[in-house]
Order: structure tokens, then C-alpha cells, then sequence
């Protein structure tokens, strides 16, 4: 073999051995999770009595962890628009949780987002 072939054999193998090494530390690298924690909400409404919606918070094992009384409104779980607000409060009920890991109750997380308005696009694909 002559000596240009000899280096082009060893150039290939000293690019295979960097790849393979980037390759490895890229791989050790953790990566980062940008989905939100999951639970989900139960809403409880009784139209015989008009006092109002029981919003209940859960996490994905089934442990209360935020409940909120809505005095004379009576939330609509078939709409859209209820259902974006319900899952931006469980966003920010998750998000709460994960920081203090104490349960809440009587908040008032739904009724500030109902009054101050939820990114629809946000949350509008999020099934429950």
C-alpha cells in the first residue's frame, strides 16, 4: 500500500473514533422534559341546587390536591372554553403542587383564570 493510501485509512479511522466519541457524550447528555406534569380535574355541579361548582385537582395516582368552591357558577364541562380554563388551573395547580407538595383548598386558581382570561392556543389541544 502506498503512503497516501495509508493516511487516508488513518484519517478515516480518526474521524470514526471522533464521531464515536461525540456521539457517546452527546448520548450522555439528559434530556429535558417540556411537558407538563399530569393529573386531572373532576368538576361537581348538581343542577337541582343551584350553589354552584366543586372543582377537584388530582394527580395522575388519584390524590386530591386542590379543591375550589365556585359560589352561584355553574360550570359547563361540555365547553371548549371550560375546558381550556380547567386545564390551564391544572397546569398551574401541578405546577404548585411539585414546589410545595401540600394539598390546597378554597383556592381561588380557576376564578382568577376565568377572569383574567386563558391562551386558548395554549391549551386548546390538551385532551382530559
Amino acid at each position: 500500500m502506498n503512503k497516501s493510501g495509508m493516511c487516508s485509512i488513518r484519517t478515516l479511522l480518526l474521524a470514526a473514533l471522533l464521531f464515536s466519541a461525540t456521539a457517546t457524550l452527546i448520548k450522555a447528555q439528559s434530556p429535558v422534559s417540556t411537558t407538563p406534569p399530569k393529573g386531572f380535574w373532576v368538576v361537581e355541579t348538581s343542577a337541582k341546587i343551584p350553589m354552584g361548582s366543586i372543582i377537584r385537582f388530582y394527580t395522575e395516582d388519584a390524590r386530591l390536591i386542590y379543591e375550589e368552591r365556585m359560589e352561584k357558577v355553574c360550570l359547563d364541562i361540555r365547553r371548549p372554553k371550560t375546558i381550556v380554563l380547567l386545564n390551564a388551573a391544572l397546569d398551574e395547580v401541578m405546577i404548585n403542587w411539585n414546589i410545595t407538595h401540600l394539598e390546597q383548598n378554597n383556592g381561588n386558581i380557576v376564578a382568577d383564570l376565568k377572569r383574567r382570561g386563558v391562551d386558548k392556543q395554549l391549551y386548546a389541544g390538551r385532551g382530559n
